[in-house]
Parts: C-alpha cells; sequence; structure tokens
C-alpha cells in the first residue's frame, strides 16, 4: 500500500512517522528517512535526515547563505545527495519524510523517489502546499491522508495497520 499523508506545518508528520515506523519495526524491514527541526534557543535554525536504518543523520538545510535556499534556509543538496546514497528502498516498507520544497532542489531526490515509488509498501509525508509535478503524482496515486489535531492520533493506528 502506498500512503502519503500531508498537512500544514508542526501538525506531527514526522511524529506519525516516528510512531509508524516504532510500531512495525519488529514486524518488517523499514528503510527511509525522517526529517527533523533542529533548534537553539527555542528558534528552528534548520533540519537535519535521519537515516531509519542506521541512525546516521545529516544536514539538509540551514539558517544562512547559500547558493540554493528556501526562504531562510540555505539548502545543502551536495549532503542531501550523500545522504540519499545511504538510504535502501529495497526492503518491506519505505518512509519518506518529506517530499517539500528543499528536497525537491535535488534532482537525484526526484529519481530517488520515481524508484522507491516502485515500492508495494510506501509512507511519505508531502508538503501541504507544492505544486511540483511529483507531489501532485504522489496525490493521485496515493492513498492520501490530511493530518489535523482531531485525527492524527487514529491515523497512526490506522496507517500502521494499512502498512501491516
Amino acid at each position: 500500500m502506498k500512503i502519503a499523508v500531508t498537512g500544514r506545518p508542526g501538525i506531527g508528520k514526522t511524529t506519525l512517522c516516528i510512531r509508524v515506523y516504532e510500531r512495525l519495526k519488529d514486524a518488517k524491514s523499514i528503510s527511509g528517512f525522517i526529517t527533523r527541526e533542529v533548534r537553539e534557543g527555542g528558534r528552528r535554525v534548520g533540519f537535519k535526515l535521519v537515516n531509519l536504518e542506521t541512525g546516521a543523520e545529516s544536514w539538509l538545510a540551514r539558517v544562512g547563505e547559500g547558493k540554493v535556499r528556501v526562504g531562510r534556509y540555505a539548502v545543502d543538496v551536495a549532503s542531501f545527495e550523500n545522504f540519499l546514497s545511504t538510504v535502501d528502498i529495497n526492503s518491506e516498507l519505505v518512509i519518506i519524510d518529506e517530499v517539500g520544497p528543499m528536497e525537491l532542489k535535488s534532482r537525484r531526490f526526484v529519481g530517488f523517489m520515481e524508484r522507491a515509488m516502485e515500492s508495494d509498501n510506501l509512507l511519505v509525508t508531502i508538503h501541504y502546499k507544492s505544486k511540483h509535478w511529483l507531489v501532485e503524482k504522489i496525490k493521485k496515486e496515493f492513498k492520501l491522508y490530511v493530518l489535523d489535531e482531531e485525527n492524527r492520533d487514529f491515523l497512526v493506528g490506522k496507517i500502521a495497520e494499512d502498512l501491516k
């Protein structure tokens, strides 16, 4: 089953991925990555990627100057693409958090996603406002859930059961 989750920033998409991972990790092989906010002094200063198999981390973006930008963040495309080369997409479940404006700055990521979308069991989070062709394709081909405060606890169980 292919499932996509969207919702406004901060609603809990990454938390949902972590909770689904925790529920299923003993039942099946899981690979992929989550994207975590990095905060300093209560302010968000960037985003790090975490490999679900190895725990390895890599910067995706940080506040500051850079050639590739999304809002106030400089996207480290080279670091992201190196990180992607460590992510296995040949497991029983692949989790990709997230397909959004920062990640889509990488052509290699788009190819990575096209290969990942050949998997039978896939959970992805997608940016809620993105109009990129890949996000539109995911919306059409995947079971799509819109996460909110009322359904987020229920959806963890529902999605975990669907992917079991």
